[in-house]
């Protein structure tokens, strides 16, 4: 099922799983090095901005470890995400072409 920007950011901005799940889909956007880091270092337009890199990159470990986010980091993320709507849109679009979802 495809998706506006507008519906994704709801989504992102209301419901725990979507919440998780786009931190993680930004998260495989970061190089390598801003993953380790914790920062933006390379200005490509995907992934996290500099200003969300360091708490969105810990968050995104934190549930890949395989740890839910407690209520006070949800209420961070859920402020956070709504302005990476479209960058969601392009990596589900890009996923459902690729017959990933």
């Amino acid at each position: 099922m495809k998706y506006t920007s507008h519906e994704i950011k709801v989504k992102v901005q209301t419901n725990s799983k979507w919440a998780e799940k786009a931190i993680v889909a930004l998260y495989k956007f970061q190089t390598s090095e801003e993953q380790y880091l914790r920062e933006t270092v390379f200005h490509n337009k995907v992934g996290f901005n500099g200003v969300d890199a360091e708490i969105l990159s810990s968050f995104a470990q934190q549930i890949v470890a395989g740890r839910t986010l407690s209520h006070k980091q949800l209420s961070i993320a859920f402020r956070k995400l709504g302005k990476y709507a479209k960058q969601l849109e392009r990596i589900a679009t890009a996923k459902e072409e690729l017959g990933q979802i």
